[in-house]
């Protein structure tokens, strides 16, 4: 059989893009494992000079003490792994910030304006041009140099690899960033003063998701973090109340003491008092040494007391005693203990109802909250889901040993559609499940729970759902019968009797995505 020129030319395009994909794959998996920079200097030398075919390899970071960039990496040496002294100040690198593609600069343009150090000394003679990209993140800014000494402008999938390089470098260099707590500057010291840290908002480790809910409730993290006002974190189980805590510490002054946890619902009722406030050598059956509290482990620090809710009504008056008086006695002592402590509570609990109840004490109640947090639920943030997924399977293949896996869009549309009762761990869970059980570098089934806390089946097998469940079904249908078309005469609003705007504003509230109706 012949194939006419234009086939040829489109079989071609087809083999160039999935070599291009491989080889794109291979270098992601590369990069994905390295955890600090002595790593990230391996591979760059090693796999992606040869790979990508560049001369000279260095990584801007934009230092705001200093109002400008230095210099994080380059790969002319194994002794440029730590910052260079000189700050780097022009409008070029925000111009490269501002570009949706990558900037090509020829050598005597780079000469011309005074930006010759950025080819690094080692190769100045070599580089005929140089390409500059951002790599896009929103915990730092950096710019991307690579040097090639061929001639010549980039081809276009040339381009391409580097962009999508860049988005893995983002992962990468977070991961360095964040593991390293700090970035030396200075030789081979690791104490740097504060205004010579990079800034990172420190209160995104371990937060994951960008939808509109998890960007207020970092700005809720941002607002209260400095100061020592009590917050309350509110939200179902599975959310990450206890990640936000450890955010709110880690920004706060008193992120170089302590942060004391302690699950109020985890500790046998008659031990919890002795667990947060102490005891004295002989002071009950068992009470054979004295024992400090949480609370005095805490002090200057912060104490974290998840699933408040849970706390016998005993202890309330005690805990709230402690948090005015900012003192405690141990069990069996005669003597007030003066305590600094932070309070962070948590709970999945609605602790106004719970008041009605006569479960907790509306005096402690208001004593706890005064700045609440909120942490939606996975359902209420579904387009989370997918950041969260990819995040997951990659801490996993790394702490399995395994190559880095990819999610099929068949997958990732069930995890998509799931109501997720568990939230954020039961995702986690099923992820890690999924890692373990696939043997092929792509992730095509993820086995999610059955489990519905609202929906039910009756005796002769109908299916009970919340009426917002039974809503998102029914739209999606009528979504799919439309072929996706929502507005005109055959649109879902039509058939529905709805204005278009109104349908577009249900969609949105149930999480429902283009992706969810056309396959």
């Amino acid at each position: 059989m012949t194939h006419s020129p234009e086939n040829n030319e489109i079989l071609k395009r087809i083999m160039q893009r999935e070599q291009e994909q491989l080889l794109l794959q291979s270098i992601c998996e590369s990069l994905a494992m390295t955890e600090n920079r002595a790593e990230f200097h391996r591979v760059v030398n090693s796999e992606l000079k040869s790979k990508l075919e560049f001369e000279h390899f260095c990584i801007f970071l934009y230092q705001e003490a200093k109002e400008g960039y230095v210099l994080f990496y380059s790969s002319e040496s194994s002794k440029s792994l730590q910052f260079k002294d000189e700050v780097i100040k022009t409008d070029f690198f925000d111009r490269v910030l501002n570009s949706p593609d990558p900037v090509l600069i020829p050598k005597p343009e780079i000469i011309k304006t005074g930006l010759q150090y950025i080819v690094g000394e080692g190769y100045k003679n070599t580089i005929k041009k140089t390409l500059f990209c951002n790599v896009p993140s929103k915990r730092f800014q950096a710019v991307l140099c690579l040097g090639y000494s061929k001639d010549g402008k980039p081809e276009r999938e040339d381009l391409r690899l580097v962009r999508q390089l860049c988005s893995q470098l983002n992962i990468t260099l977070t991961n360095i960033l964040l593991l390293e707590k700090y970035i030396p500057l200075h030789g081979q010291s690791n104490q740097v003063t504060q205004d010579e840290k990079i800034h990172i908002p420190a209160h995104d480790m371990g937060i994951v998701g960008s939808s509109e809910p998890m960007q207020q409730v970092r700005n809720l993290i941002s607002m209260v973090s400095e100061s020592d006002t009590g917050v309350i974190i509110l939200g179902e189980s599975g959310t990450g109340k206890e990640l936000v805590a450890k955010a709110i510490h880690e920004n706060s002054g008193r992120k170089n003491k302590k942060l004391i946890k302690i699950n109020c619902a985890a500790i046998p009722e008659n031990l919890l008092e002795s667990e947060l406030f102490g005891h004295e050598k002989g002071s009950f059956t068992g009470a054979v040494s004295q024992k400090k509290g949480k609370f005095e482990m805490a002090h200057n620090g912060t104490l974290f007391l998840d699933e408040i809710g849970e706390l016998p009504i005993e202890l309330q008056v005690k805990l709230l005693r402690a948090l005015q008086e900012k003192e405690i006695e141990r069990i069996g002592g005669h003597k007030t203990i003066a305590v600094n402590v932070r309070i962070i509570a948590a709970t999945n609990r609605d602790l106004q109802q719970e008041i009605t109840k006569g479960n907790f004490r509306a005096d402690l109640y208001y004593r706890l909250n005064i700045f609440p947090i909120y942490i939606p639920s996975l359902k209420e943030r579904i387009e989370d889901v997918k950041g969260l997924a990819q995040f997951f399977v990659q801490r996993f293949c790394v702490k399995n040993k395994q190559k880095i896996k990819t999610i099929s869009a068949k997958a990732m549309r069930t995890l998509e559609m799931h109501n997720w009762p568990g939230n954020v761990r039961e995702l986690e869970h099923a992820i890690e499940r999924a890692v373990l059980l696939s043997p092929e570098k792509t992730i095509k089934e993820i086995a999610v729970s059955s489990y519905n806390d609202k929906t039910y089946t009756t005796a002769d097998n109908t299916v009970i759902k919340s009426w917002r469940e039974f809503e998102k079904d029914y739209l999606l249908s009528v979504l799919k019968f439309c072929n996706g078309r929502i507005s005109g005469d055959n649109g879902a609003a039509a058939l529905l009797d709805l204005p278009p705007t109104t349908l577009k504003s249900r969609m949105e509230r149930l999480g429902i995505k283009k992706r969810h109706y056309l396959s």
